[in-house]
C-alpha cells in the first residue's frame, strides 16, 4: 500500500482508490449505511449533511465496534449522537480518524444548502427517470407530491403515492446521491477490471426513516431506486427493531459530527496526532451550496 492521505477531495478519485484498494477479483456486493442530519426533511436548515459508509464486505460494522469500544468508556458501544455529551463528542472527533485509517472503507460525506436541493429538484428527477411521472397538488391546504399511477409489488394494482413537500425533495435528493455514487464506482470497477459491462449492486442500510419503512417516504425511496434509471441496481431497507445498529450509530455519528462542524467550524478543530501509515480507508468529504454550483 502507497503512503498516502486519507482525505480525498475528489469523488471520483476518492472512488478510484476504494475500488482500486479492494482485493478481490469477484464483484461483490457493495454495503452502504446512511444517514442524515438534520434529518431527511425540508425544515429550513441552512445545511444538510449526508454520509454514506460504504464497504464490501460489511467492514464498517467491525469499524463500528472499535470506534463504540474506544470512545464510549461507560459500555463501550457507539452512543446516538444527539444524546451524547459534549465529551463523547469531542472523543469521537478526535479518534474517527484514526480507528478508520485501518479498515478497508469508503466514507462520503456530503454537506448541502437547503436552497440548493430545492433548486435542482427538476435536475435530479430527470437523471432518476421520474420526471413527468410526479405533479405537486395541494391536500389539506399544503402542498404535496403525487407520484403515479405505478403497479404496487403487492396486487398489481395501480396506485398513487402522495408524499409532503418537506419530504420529497430529501428523497430526489438522496436517490439522486446513491445513483451518483452507483454510476462512478461502476466506472471505476471497468476500469479495474478492463470490462465495460459491469453489474454493480448495492444494499443501502438506511436508518429508520421518516414514518418507518412503512410511511410514504419509504415507499417513495423504493420508487425512486426501481425506476428505469436505477432498476436492480439497489436494494433498499434497514433495521425495524427498537435497539439501535452499530452501523446505524456510525453514520448518525457522523452525520451529526460533520453537520456541526459545517455550521461551527472553528468550535470544531482536529487536535489529534497525524495519521500514521499505513492508510487503507478513504474519506470524502464534498460541500454543494452557491458558489461550487456557479462554479460548474
Amino acid at each position: 500500500m502507497i503512503n498516502r492521505n486519507i482525505d480525498v477531495p475528489d469523488l471520483f478519485e476518492a472512488i478510484k482508490l476504494f475500488v482500486k484498494s479492494l482485493d478481490s477479483q469477484v464483484q461483490p456486493l457493495y454495503n452502504i449505511s446512511t444517514d442524515h442530519a438534520p434529518s431527511e426533511q425540508i425544515d429550513g436548515s441552512l445545511w444538510h449533511t449526508s454520509v454514506f459508509v460504504i464497504s464490501s464486505g460489511m467492514e464498517h460494522h467491525e469499524l463500528a465496534v472499535e470506534l463504540g469500544e474506544k470512545v464510549n468508556q461507560h459500555n463501550h458501544v457507539l452512543k446516538q449522537w444527539k444524546s451524547a455529551n459534549g465529551s463523547y463528542k469531542r472523543k469521537f472527533h478526535q479518534e474517527f480518524f484514526h480507528i478508520l485509517k485501518n479498515y478497508p472503507v469508503l466514507v462520503i460525506v456530503l454537506s448541502a444548502q437547503e436552497k440548493i436541493i430545492l433548486s435542482q429538484e427538476h435536475y435530479f428527477a430527470q437523471q432518476l427517470g421520474v420526471s413527468g411521472r410526479y405533479r405537486k397538488i395541494k391536500r389539506h391546504e399544503r402542498l404535496a407530491y403525487e407520484f403515479g399511477p405505478y403497479h404496487s409489488t403487492d396486487n398489481n394494482n395501480l396506485k398513487t403515492l402522495v408524499v409532503s413537500e418537506k419530504h420529497a425533495p430529501m428523497a430526489f435528493f438522496l436517490a439522486h446521491c446513491l445513483l451518483e455514487i452507483h454510476t462512478l464506482m461502476n466506472v471505476a470497477l471497468n476500469e479495474k477490471h478492463s470490462v465495460t459491462d459491469s453489474f454493480l449492486r448495492m444494499a443501502i442500510w438506511s436508518d429508520k426513516p421518516p414514518n418507518d419503512f412503512n410511511g410514504n417516504y419509504a415507499e417513495l425511496m423504493w420508487l425512486l431506486l426501481g425506476s428505469s434509471s436505477t432498476q436492480g441496481k439497489f436494494t433498499w431497507g434497514g433495521f425495524t427493531g427498537s435497539n439501535d445498529q452499530e452501523i446505524d450509530l456510525l453514520a448518525d455519528n457522523l452525520a451529526g459530527l460533520f453537520n456541526q462542524i459545517i455550521h461551527h467550524p472553528e468550535q470544531h478543530v482536529y487536535k489529534g496526532a497525524e495519521l500514521q501509515p499505513p492508510i487503507i480507508a478513504v474519506f470524502n468529504w464534498s460541500k454543494l451550496n452557491v458558489q461550487s454550483m456557479a462554479a460548474q
